[in-house]
């Protein structure tokens, strides 16, 4: 189907689109072909840098001593609400309920929190640095499914693209000496493993099935069914005891929430121009190397040799996957 863009100042330029989707090949290059591109890269590196910046709010709850769950919790409260008022149609309780895609954003809406209980907790019983490379290597499922499920095309440098992240991953989050796996909770970071790739995996398919003007609905929903899940937890270690509530807890938590959501959001928006097996091993090696130059600037973690290898790694699999 050939659609004619008029823009000023340009000529008109005729765009050819793929599945009727908003994935454009441009015909004849002129400013539009500058535009589509650069909006496409905004969206990007602007998930990228925000999924960064989370990581750099979590170590600041570390150092600050911040409950996670309790912000968790609260950030959820935020970024659910912006949703609602930034979405500029009239809406209300049965326009999600008879929604296509409600079940969906539901199970995305638990695998969520349910992601961040299980990093907690094999952070806590198998190590931070299994937890970490357990997490980032999840970024084999949703590519896979770029392949199998939504017609990525396959090719050698895309593939060592891929391998040359999951490398990356390991060798920047690898520390001097043995790294220390206690093999009685590799259950957790295998879970994490599955839950965190099987997440990007439903995000990506809800975006593919359900294309429309509702995105902010949809992201706004998700983060309610998360609400409403951590409360849940919340209240039950609340009642047992098991946690004291704190304002400085939701207070960080409502900060996170502004950023959670923007990075949420740009996340499905890259979804709506890249492909899957370019987008999540690029976004995922982009803050494995961005996360590691943070780490040595703002909290002076040392980059041995290895870590900078994996750095190295990282750099060469976005040019291969970027070429594939």
């Amino acid at each position: 189907m050939a659609i004619i863009f008029e823009i000023v100042g340009c000529q008109n330029i005729t765009v050819r689109i793929l599945n009727n989707r908003n994935k454009l090949t441009i015909e004849r290059v002129n400013c539009l072909t500058f535009v589509a591109y650069s909006t496409a890269m905004f969206y990007l590196l602007a998930t990228t840098l925000l999924a960064t910046f989370i990581f750099i709010i979590f170590r600041y709850f570390k150092r600050f001593e911040v409950d996670n769950l309790q912000a968790i919790t609260a950030n959820y409260v935020v970024a659910g609400t912006i949703g609602f008022i930034a979405y500029d149609k009239p809406f209300g309780a049965s326009t999600i309920i008879e929604a296509p895609w409600l079940p969906l954003v539901l199970l995305i809406g638990v695998f969520f929190i349910a992601v961040f209980f299980l990093f907690a907790l094999s952070t806590q019983k198998a190590g931070v640095a299994i937890t970490a490379v357990s997490s980032k290597m999840s970024v084999v499922i949703p590519a896979a499914g770029g392949f199998l499920l939504f017609g990525d095309q396959l090719s050698l440098l895309k593939i060592a693209g891929i391998l040359a992240a999951l490398l990356a991953f390991y060798f920047t989050f690898k520390k001097k000496g043995k790294m220390h796996v206690n093999y009685r909770a590799m259950m957790l970071p295998i879970l994490l493993f599955f839950g965190t790739g099987t997440n990007d995996l439903l995000m990506k398919y809800t975006e593919f099935q359900f294309i429309g003007d509702d995105l902010l609905l949809k992201i706004s929903t998700i983060f309610m069914v998360s609400l409403v899940v951590g409360s849940l937890v919340l209240l039950i270690k609340y009642i047992r005891g098991q946690v004291q509530l704190r304002f400085r807890n939701f207070l960080f938590g409502f900060f996170l929430g502004f950023v959670n959501f923007a990075t949420t959001y740009t996340l499905f928006r890259s979804m709506e121009y890249f492909d899957t097996s370019l987008l999540f091993p690029i976004r995922n090696t982009g803050v494995v190397a961005l996360s590691a130059f943070a780490g040595l600037l703002l909290f002076k973690e040392n980059l041995n040799r290895t870590n900078w290898i994996g750095i190295a790694l990282a750099i060469l699999a976005i040019i291969l996957i970027a070429a594939g």
